[in-house]
């Protein structure tokens, strides 16, 4: 399987992809684990890993090439890839969700721990007098740092790759799919 990637000047977004058969647009071929050609992705992740890490202006285009025993198959994938995005995308909204609710329950262990600083704060004064003490109060600001900072993190900023795959599998989703043959060499 060899992949490659390329703007045309449509502004579409082109992804090229040779496989040896269909099935590698889903599945890892069989191949010798030592080799240095080996493929560690299969046809869709490297769509997906190609789509996420640039904006894609315009509408993407996937070329497949295949060999010619596989142009058969190669219909069925179309439908499946399809299926696969589908699948994927509400797959990644519920987990997007989760994550953000487990921010959200986080809040329960932050919530105290942010009073427990606050009040190491506040009170510094009265619980080691009037020359007061930095170490008391920096451990008050870490804990209200602490036990603010994992929520919010948790409900802001780790859901944004969900987003992004989704934003990428509807690209993927909504391809267009040309699929040409290519002779194998034998050697």
């Amino acid at each position: 399987m060899t992949y490659s990637s390329a703007m045309s000047r449509r502004r579409n977004q082109v992804i090229e992809l040779r496989l040896n058969q269909a099935e590698e647009m889903f599945a890892l071929a069989q191949t010798d684990l030592f080799s240095e050609y080996r493929n560690y992705l299969t046809g869709v992740e490297y769509c997906i890993s190609v789509l996420r890490s640039q904006r894609v202006p315009g509408t993407v285009r996937l070329q497949l090439s295949l060999p010619d025993g596989q142009l058969d198959e190669a219909q069925g994938e179309r439908l499946a890839l399809r299926r696969y995005c589908d699948q994927r995308i509400s797959y990644n909204a519920r987990e997007r969700r989760a994550v953000r609710w487990g921010g959200v329950r986080s809040l329960w262990v932050g919530v105290p721990i942010v009073v427990l600083g606050y009040l190491l704060v506040i009170f510094e004064d009265r619980l080691v007098g009037r020359s007061g003490n930095i170490i008391l109060d920096t451990t008050g600001w870490v804990l209200v740092w602490v036990g603010i900072w994992f929520p919010l993190d948790t409900v802001f900023f780790s859901p944004l790759g969900y987003g992004r795959e989704i934003r990428a599998l509807a690209h993927l989703r909504d391809a267009e799919i040309s699929v040409t043959t290519w002779q194998p060499t034998t050697g």
